[in-house]
């Protein structure tokens, strides 16, 4: 994705066509926004809301995980979130995880403040397009640098953030750096070398991100 516009984004209201128990489906008005993540697909909603009086609009996303999730899956997934919301603050969008059922299966949605990608960092073949861009924006560019040390840290715990996906780290339309994932944000390592073997796909996926935390650091060189 290049500067300016989201391929393949939804341009009329929708449902989102699961029965998920705590929201209701039917009722609230919703736009896929993305199908590109292995672990879900990422609807955007909202609305008006009376609060205390007043009115207030609310703009979220709701990311309805693909497969059954149980507690502990659920729980690992809050402290992934926790951990990128204390190193990197509000470069992590605001979320809710909710323990639910989909289509009567136990799974699990989020709830995001909305947080509309338009410059995807971490593509290499955006490079031509980053630099003058970070050249131009000082306050993205230290949030860029503050991400990097802090993926380079866990990096050496063997943690390392994942950068493969499509739109994980993004500039959205305030020019802000966003790390939006919420499902599997970090690969582990030692999860890669299996007694049987090594799982290629996975050694895949952290061979990618490392080499794209590579590329974000010579963006900031």
């Amino acid at each position: 994705m290049t500067a300016g516009g989201r391929p393949g984004m939804g341009k009329e209201s929708d449902r989102i066509p699961d029965r998920v128990a705590c929201l209701n489906t039917r009722s609230l008005v919703a736009t896929l926004v993305s199908t590109h993540g292995f672990n879900c697909e990422v609807w955007q909603s909202g609305g008006v809301f009376v609060n205390g009086g007043e009115r207030q609009a609310v703009n979220f996303v709701v990311k309805r995980h693909r497969f059954a999730c149980g507690l502990p899956q659920i729980k690992a997934y809050r402290r992934d979130y926790r951990r990128l919301r204390e190193a990197l603050g509000d470069m992590v969008p605001e979320a809710v995880f909710v323990a639910t059922r989909i289509d009567g299966v136990a799974s699990v949605v989020v709830l995001a403040e909305a947080r509309a990608p338009w410059f995807d960092l971490a593509r290499p073949g955006n490079d031509a397009e980053a630099r003058p861009l970070l050249a131009r924006m000082p306050r993205a560019r230290g949030q860029l640098a503050r991400f990097v040390a802090a993926a380079r840290g866990w990096a050496g715990e063997g943690r390392v953030v994942d950068l493969y996906g499509a739109e994980n780290l993004v500039l959205d339309r305030d020019h802000q750096v966003r790390f939006l994932d919420s499902f599997g944000a970090f690969f582990h390592a030692d999860l890669a070398h299996a007694v049987a073997g090594v799982d290629e796909d996975y050694q895949e996926r952290i061979d990618i991100s490392l080499r794209r935390l590579g590329y974000l650091e010579s963006l900031l060189a």
